[in-house]
């Protein structure tokens, strides 16, 4: 029986620079986000990093999920010549590249949904939003929420919860609702019912702001 070659192991991506690379593969800014879409603790990350470690599980999930080539989570460009699908043609490079394109239009996320009704709301769910839409209003980097009212669908991003100009979504005793919310020098002033009251910012729980509307004509 003919001897087989030896395949050795390769010096894989591991500790700060893997976690990077996740970072930049999927668009994220720090390890809270690689948290939320991964599912996996925000500390793993700095334990990988301090151990110096790798996640070829994560490898292998990305490349299923979104066709990211094994090798571009796994080794550094400089090592990559060396593997035989590093090897392909930029022709087929760039059809797997067009062909990821294609799949991710089709993506979607998972937000959950409230009906907001008298003064309070009220889960009804969760409803799926293609990642297109919402990247092509910039709010990738949002933490959405859906709400239903009797004249409209809104979003609202709940890392807007600072106040500033625009419509929010607010609690004032336990009871929500949505609002135009202005910031004053040391108050906020919110409107109602064609009224605008002024009030201590800590009078209010802002919940985030409404960044998309949806409604019928």
């Amino acid at each position: 029986m003919a001897e087989q070659n030896q395949i050795p192991a390769y010096d894989y991506l591991k500790g700060s620079e893997f976690t990077s690379k996740l970072k930049e593969v999927l668009g994220c800014r720090d390890f809270l986000e690689l948290s939320k879409i991964l599912d996996v603790p925000k500390s793993t990350f700095s334990t990988w990093n301090m151990h110096d470690r790798t996640s070829h599980e994560l490898m292998v999930r990305l490349h299923l999920a979104m066709g990211i080539p094994i090798e571009e989570m796994a080794l550094k460009p400089e090592d990559r010549k060396g593997t035989a699908s590093g090897n392909i043609s930029e022709s087929a490079a760039n059809y797997h590249s067009a062909e990821r394109l294609v799949i991710s239009q089709h993506d979607s996320v998972i937000l959950k949904s409230f009906c907001l009704t008298n003064g309070k709301l009220l889960d009804t769910g969760e409803v799926p939003y293609p990642v297109r839409r919402i990247n092509g209003f910039g709010l990738e980097k949002a933490d959405l929420i859906e709400i239903e009212t009797n004249q409209s669908v809104v979003l609202v991003d709940k890392k807007e919860n600072d106040a500033m100009n625009g419509n929010y979504l607010i609690a004032i005793d336990g009871r929500y609702s949505i609002n135009q919310v202005q910031r004053l020098p040391g108050k906020l002033a919110i409107a109602f019912d064609g009224q605008t009251i002024e009030v201590q910012e800590s009078d209010i729980e802002v919940i985030g702001k409404v960044v998309l509307e949806t409604k019928l004509k």
